[in-house]
């Protein structure tokens, strides 16, 4: 028996702790039988949030969606933006009455003003103003200096119109206006708080439950009682399209808290149980180590010597030498890392880049400190930044090795340098990016900044297209007297290099060189991409002219480089749209031929001259995709005919499906399904495009009477014309008349 004495004294030692294992096995068993039902409880909860969530995110996204869609096609505030005045008293009340309508569609929305920043003037359905005199200044202040950009929906504020109303609760969204070029103003849009609480107010009962909406700044969106707030959050999302937190509970009646104690009880004896089993398996581990600390402690006087020898007579156990060991590693290559970036030229680029983002030393002494240390720019001259980029960098990237793109690199940056010395200047390069050369050149006090820059660059440029084999384009900036005005140089010199897709590459950009605006709007490209994909779709040649077109306008305007990938992805979202209303098998076409072809033209393309032929060259292959399928399809030739017969004789009044249908051998229902799934069309549709792109043709180019033109288009009753004119074009006849006129006249001034 006394063989086994230290098995049993194991056995009696963990007896206990395993009985309470076994006992709080048992109570977790009964204790989520009882649990069930408040599990099934938050669930429901969260349910009831995330519906909450998704009322409340689709009402903001719709009204959101909606007003991008009415600042891309509503004329009214195109023209507000463009060439509206404050005395323009017929734009403005139109505009009035949109918002009111608005307001009616939407009733979510508490308030609408434009604000329009070429004349600081504020337009709402109760009031205009100028923009320091309204009210809302403050809020709108950051987005017109541009401290705010895309900032999406705001948190819960105050907004007084009038004094006399007191404030409401709101949260705003501020669109730039237009939204898809340089931002012209701004369109701001109020929720009501309140309004969003009674949405969502029927969606549960107030006495079982309740959810609470934190915005981003913290603050409540619907009105909190102070027993919610003394309620525990059992369910929580945040929303992706405000980033506000949605929280929710539930409110406990008193049975209910009851029940909650019970279990609380319950749950604290479970952890007593625990701790109680753990403390047990401690103490029992300990006394049971005794014997074993026992024969370590022998072991341990047995290398007493060695030991010492080991830990330099510290003291100390292995382990804690080892740890000793590491933390003296960890040091060393902290001390490493911070000599590494202590590093002459990694600090020196790392400060280039602080200089030309405008985060320079705030006392000049501690610049001069650096400036002697590292031999760089005398600040007191004038100094001028300029960008270097190196062309159709993707094909450099294929026809060199790794090796080879970084030797030509460092080419580059000496020819420069060496340059600079030749010509008695001073310059400073570092590498900005993979593909662009970052240089701060000084400029002596009686040179011409133009005329040394050119010497000095253009040198360099055709070195290196001699010598390297490869070609660069250079962006120049202005003239910086002091260090605050370095940062502006260099943004300078970023935006004339986006000028090199118009101007072409391998040559040097001016910035003072450029015109100061690019003439003609972006809402007129925008009809004529859209004319483009409408012709590309229906078959008809006359998209090879109008693209032509298109380019010639980006040509003599000098779009840059920004605005043309803009149009050129529009035109391709465009085409997709069209494609769209066609059957599956040309949208497949599209997607697999079409969409990829376009998207890679645009990429291998760094001048307008390659954004054109690319361009030309793969609508001109995709376009015979399409005439090859549509050739395969039966009746496409019937079709094609009906289709040049409405281009024909539109203008008959008489001309319906029925018509048609006689006309060609097919019945009516058979003929409407044919051309839809040809053109992606409706009969119906097609004819009045037909008549009505006519019609705005006559409205400009003649002086016909409305009568006449409807008449000529074929309408029998005027008042019919102008019923279905405005349902396309969102504006009557004369209002269209008046527009064109206006535009013309706008046009021929700039």
């Amino acid at each position: 028996m006394r063989n086994r004495k230290w098995f049993y004294r194991q056995i009696f030692s963990y007896m206990p702790a395993f009985f309470i294992v076994i006992s709080f096995i048992f109570f977790m068993f009964f204790q989520l039988l009882s649990d069930q039902s408040r599990k099934e409880a938050v669930k429901a909860n969260e349910t009831l949030l995330l519906q909450a969530m998704s009322s409340i995110d689709s009402s903001l996204k719709t009204i959101e969606q909606m007003l991008m869609t009415e600042m891309l096609k509503n004329t009214d505030i195109s023209a507000f933006y463009k060439n509206g005045t404050q005395n323009d008293y017929y734009l403005n009340i139109k505009l009035v009455e949109f918002i009111n309508n608005f307001k009616n569609a939407y009733p979510l929305v508490d308030s609408i003003y434009l604000v329009r920043t070429k004349d600081n003037f504020i337009l709402s359905s109760a009031t205009s103003s100028g923009l320091q005199d309204y009210p809302d200044y403050p809020f709108i202040k950051p987005y017109i200096n541009q401290e705010k950009k895309d900032a999406g929906w705001t948190g819960v504020r105050k907004f007084e119109e009038f004094s006399i109303k007191g404030p409401n609760r709101v949260v705003t969204l501020a669109l730039k206006a237009p939204f898809l070029k340089t931002g012209q103003g701004f369109l701001v849009v109020n929720v009501s708080a309140d309004a969003i609480n009674n949405s969502i107010e029927s969606m549960y009962s107030q006495d079982v439950s309740y959810i609470h909406i934190l915005d981003q700044g913290g603050s409540d969106v619907l009105p909190v009682s102070e027993a919610e707030k003394k309620q525990n959050v059992v369910s929580q999302a945040i929303s992706p399209v405000t980033g506000w937190e949605y929280q929710s509970g539930l409110i406990n009646g008193k049975w209910v808290n009851v029940a909650n104690q019970l279990f609380n009880i319950w749950f604290m004896l479970g952890i007593l149980m625990i701790l109680a089993g753990v403390a047990w398996i401690v103490y029992a581990a300990k006394k049971n180590y005794k014997p074993i600390e026992q024969i370590v402690s022998q072991v341990q006087k047995f290398s007493q010597n060695k030991a010492t020898t080991l830990l330099h007579g510290n003291g100390q156990d292995e382990f804690t030498f080892l740890q000793s060991a590491i933390n003296q590693m960890l040091e060393q290559s902290n001390s490493y890392q911070r000599q590494h970036r202590e590093d002459l030229h990694v600090k020196k680029a790392y400060l280039f880049q602080q200089l030309m983002e405008g985060q320079h030393f705030s006392r000049p002494e501690e610049w001069e400190v650096m400036r002697d240390a590292m031999q760089l720019n005398d600040f007191a001259e004038r100094q001028v930044a300029c960008v270097i980029e190196i062309d159709k960098y993707t094909q450099f990237c294929g026809q060199f090795t790794q090796q080879d793109q970084y030797l030509m690199k460092f080419a580059l940056k000496s020819v420069i340098q060496e340059t600079a010395q030749e010509h008695g200047g001073f310059v400073w390069t570092e590498w900005i990016a993979n593909d662009a050369l970052g240089v701060l050149l000084q400029i002596e006090e009686l040179q011409d900044p133009q005329k040394q820059v050119t010497e000095i660059l253009d040198h360099a440029r055709k070195w290196v297209e001699e010598h390297l084999k490869l070609t660069v384009t250079v962006g120049a900036g202005g003239a910086a007297y002091n260090l605050e005005e370095i940062p502006d140089s260099y943004a300078q010199a970023q935006q004339a290099l986006k000028y090199k897709m118009i101007l072409g590459n391998n040559r040097i950009i001016f910035y003072n060189l450029l015109a100061k605006e690019e003439h003609g709007a972006m809402f007129d490209y925008f009809q004529l991409v859209h004319s483009i994909a409408q012709s590309f779709r229906l078959g008809k040649e006359e998209w090879r002219e109008k693209h032509k077109t298109l380019i010639r306008s980006i040509e003599q305007n000098i779009l840059s480089s920004d605005h043309i990938i803009s149009l050129a992805d529009y035109l391709i979202y465009s085409i997709g749209r069209e494609m769209d209303k066609m059957t599956k098998e040309y949208q497949e076409l599209w997607e697999h031929k079409g969409r990829p072809s376009l998207l890679e033209a645009i990429q291998l393309s760094d001048t307008l001259e390659q954004v054109e032929v690319n361009f030309e060259q793969t609508l001109e292959q995709f376009y015979g995709e399409l005439q090859k399928a549509q050739v395969t399809r039966n009746h496409s030739e019937t079709i094609r005919s009906v289709r040049e017969y409405m281009d024909r004789e539109f203008a008959n009044p008489d001309l319906s499906l029925d018509f048609l249908s006689d006309l060609f051998n097919l019945s009516s229902k058979m003929l409407s399904k044919l051309f839809k799934e040809e053109t992606g069309q409706k009969f119906v549709d097609y004819l009045i495009e037909l008549r009505i792109g006519h019609a705005q043709t006559l409205l400009t180019e003649t002086d016909q009477t409305i009568q006449e033109i409807a008449e000529e288009v074929g309408y029998v009753n005027a008042i019919s014309f102008g019923r279905m004119f405005k349902k396309i074009v969102c504006l009557s006849p004369g209002e269209y008349r008046d527009h064109m006129i206006r535009r013309n006249k706008d046009m021929t001034a700039l």
